[in-house]
């Protein structure tokens, strides 16, 4: 008897067929039910915040508000929040042509003028100016200070020139912050190569690359809210979501404090219990599926539900290829873990970001062996990253049987970007 299943990929879904016998778990985020009434929710949280004081008592008519906002490669539902707190600062005094909306790219490509307008709605757009952190011109960036572990910390210079800083974004499981959300949208949403790239080489250490995700209580996270700190975030609004992209749960309010009470809910929906840990894992990448470099974290997470020596079959669209920004990730990514921290130690890098996800799939694929089914992915990528090449997920299931025998146990990860594996 097989068992059929459908995994989300792009937009749509594609269906799967695994022998019953064979499956052993098949996980995906929990499906809690949406706010009733999302609007009113929001204007309740910003009046009601955790450890702050509501935005009408903070800002006023003269107050130059920034907006951190997420890109692309977030599922945040901006369209629908960012109406909600123009409207509350409108209400509090501040007008239109004081709020800037600037979006936290990381070192992730630039977003285009049409996708903006997708991502954030027409009406967020013809109301305030929306701008790409524009990490590559160093112009756009000042020196702020250094945080108490000594890492210099250079930022977008709108923020420093902001009288009230706000970051929105949702909390998800990140493989090197713990969780997304919170202070994250500061370090490395609007700073420097350099501010990023030091704090993402910290598990480098310690050797945690894959053992990060889920604590936020890590280095990363801890260094992350510190470059938050200096820089000087005054407010966080953040969503937790369902898999159908309903808003679940709202945390506003101070930048650690209301995070971690998001982070108490994001647990219940991405943390998804197993009996045991599986040979092959079929994962799905959705939604983190942009490129290799957004894939690597749900390569990341499914290892804690696979088996040392097992294979992962890894389905995702990844339309920008490996990494639009980061050219240095395919040509070392054949490269061993040992290697790659001396090849940093010794300053061979200058793209320090790059080598920190460098690091981690060199984790992943000491620990696994992937087979990637990506139309994005050419066969040239797929050889450079060390995977093998399958059409579809049947083909790539009987390449994994081939290996891990015809009794092997599977897993099955729907919405991989945003699920966590965890040993009941």
């Amino acid at each position: 008897m097989e068992e059929k299943l459908t995994l989300r990929y792009k937009n749509s879904e594609v269906g799967v067929k695994v022998p019953r016998e064979n499956l052993l778990y098949f996980i995906k985020p929990e499906d809690l039910p949406g706010l009733k009434d999302e609007k009113k929710s929001i204007r309740e949280s910003l009046k009601s915040p955790i450890f702050a004081a509501p935005l009408s008592e903070k800002v006023k008519r003269g107050t130059r508000v920034v907006i951190i906002g997420d890109d692309i490669t977030r599922p945040t539902p901006r369209e629908r929040i960012f109406p909600v707190i123009l409207d509350e600062l409108n209400r509090a005094g501040v007008p239109d042509k004081d709020i800037t909306v600037l979006i936290s790219l990381g070192t992730h490509r630039y977003m285009s003028d049409e996708e903006i307008e997708k991502c954030y709605g027409k009406e967020v757009t013809r109301r305030v100016r929306v701008v790409n952190h524009e990490w590559k011109d160093e112009s756009n960036l000042v020196k702020v200070g250094s945080t108490p572990g000594g890492i210099p910390v250079s930022v977008n210079k709108l923020a420093c020139e902001a009288d009230y800083l706000i970051a929105v974004g949702s909390i998800v499981p990140h493989c090197l912050a713990g969780y997304g959300g919170g202070g994250k949208a500061v370090q490395p949403g609007i700073c420097s190569w350099e501010t990023t790239g030091k704090t993402h080489l910290l598990p480098m250490y310690k050797d945690m690359f894959l053992k990060m995700v889920g604590d936020t209580e890590n280095e990363v996270r801890l260094e992350m809210e510190k470059v938050a700190e200096v820089v000087g975030l005054n407010f966080i609004v953040n969503v937790v979501l369902n898999d159908k992209k309903k808003i679940v749960h709202i945390a506003s309010g101070d930048q650690v404090k209301a995070h971690r009470e998001g982070v108490k809910v994001a647990k219940k929906v991405y943390e998804r219990k197993i009996p045991d840990l599986a040979e092959i894992v079929i994962l799905s990448a959705y939604p983190a599926d942009i490129d290799y470099w957004q894939g690597v974290k749900p390569l990341s997470y499914a290892q804690r539900g696979l088996k040392k020596g097992g294979t992962v079959i890894l389905l995702a669209s990844f339309p920008d290829g490996i990494s639009p920004t980061h050219s240095e990730m395919g040509e070392y990514t054949n490269r061993s873990y040992e290697e790659l921290k001396r090849l940093i130690k010794e300053n061979k890098f200058e793209d320090l970001v790059c080598a920190s996800t460098l690091l981690q799939h060199a984790k992943i694929m000491e620990h696994s062996e992937v087979i990637c089914v990506s139309e994005g992915l050419s066969l040239e990528d797929k050889e450079k990253l060390g995977f093998k090449q399958a059409e579809n997920v049947e083909e790539a299931l009987d390449i994994a049987f081939k290996k891990q025998g015809k009794t092997a146990k599977i897993g099955i990860i729907d919405y991989g970007g945003d699920v966590l594996p965890k040993l009941r």
